[in-house]
């Protein structure tokens, strides 16, 4: 089964199961997940839920190759969006304690599912990065959310370039709130099943981290829209820069542009806003030749040379972008 719960010393435990893929969480596990939370929320007998990743990761994301080869016609890219929106939402408003451990790869879709919960435990060989503009699609699952409410820019510097943030970021940032060692997480959870217990193991965190270096940088760079950030780059003489430009230029362009606008247009929204707005986006990039391509690419070829459209970001008008905003579909009704 790709997701497994028991039920052990007023614990509800879930695993995702789907290891060969990196966890990646399809629709049948968010619907299953979402029936499964509802329940517990009901049970007085489960006091504390448990999430964890079977094997060595915890969650890649959402499952976009089965969304890909599903073809542009078929329901499965509305159904899968709606229940995963519908899921992050459910956990931001569940009542019990609520535990992910982020041990390995922490991505995408799997932000999501454990972000909005009470604790996130990273652990030395945490991986966590929003990777969606490699793929031609946007930070979704409440990405707008806490993106636009990390300081000084940040939020826009990880969703545009995809970095991949270790221990020191996500405690530095507040992204996860407990820090353990990845071979002490057996003990972690036992603790957490026992008694509800989560022991938080002293880190220092390091300015020698070449991002929290340069979070005064970042913070001036990454203000504006997608061509002045592009623009401040290329007046920045620095190394920093010039390795920024780099992974730039590997991201779909349409992409950058309209995950620049849906940040800055999240400031001051909801949680439940800003997966409202995500939802109806979804239902337009997801049907763009630029995330089949980009799918396609990454993920099914592997060729890693995907073709966008408008192949530049000096292609594109940022006043044409609100279109891409518009209600056009149904709402989530959260």
């Amino acid at each position: 089964m790709d997701i497994i719960f028991s039920e052990l010393n007023h614990t509800g435990i879930i695993t995702l199961n789907r290891p060969k893929a990196l966890n990646a969480l399809n629709l049948d596990m968010a619907k299953r997940l979402y029936d499964k939370l509802n329940q517990w929320e009901d049970n007085d007998n489960i006091l504390r839920v448990l999430l964890i990743g079977e094997g060595n990761h915890f969650c890649a994301g959402g499952d976009v190759k089965s969304l890909f080869l599903s073809g542009k016609t078929h329901r499965l890219k509305y159904d899968f969006f709606k229940t995963e929106y519908r899921l992050n939402y459910l956990i931001s408003q569940f009542s019990k304690e609520f535990l992910s451990i982020w041990n390995g790869v922490v991505m995408g879709g799997g932000v999501g599912l454990s972000l909005y919960g009470d604790h996130r435990l990273a652990t030395s060989n945490t991986k966590f990065a929003m990777p969606e503009t490699a793929i031609g699609f946007f930070p979704d699952v409440g990405g707008s959310y806490f993106l636009s409410n990390l300081p000084g820019n940040f939020g826009k510097y990880i969703a545009l370039t995809s970095e991949i943030l270790t221990i020191n970021e996500l405690l530095f940032f507040g992204l996860a709130t407990h820090y353990y060692e990845h071979n002490e997480v057996e003990n972690i959870k036992d603790r957490f099943i026992n008694n509800g217990e989560i022991l938080n193991k002293k880190y220092e965190v390091s300015n020698d981290s070449y991002i929290i270096k340069n979070i005064n940088l970042i913070s001036n760079i990454f203000s504006g829209n997608i061509h002045d950030i592009i623009e401040n780059l290329k007046n920045n003489d620095s190394d920093f820069s010039k390795k920024i430009l780099e992974k730039l230029s590997k991201k779909c362009p349409m992409s950058l542009a309209i995950t620049t606008k849906l940040i800055e247009n999240a400031n001051g929204k909801s949680l439940k806003e800003c997966l409202e707005i995500e939802f109806q986006l979804s239902q337009k990039i997801v049907y763009r030749d630029d995330f089949d391509n980009g799918v396609n690419s990454v993920l099914v070829s592997k060729d890693h040379n995907p073709k966008w459209d408008p192949p530049n970001i000096d292609e594109i008008n940022v006043d044409d972008l609100d279109k891409y905003f518009e209600t056009h579909t149904e709402k989530l009704y959260l």
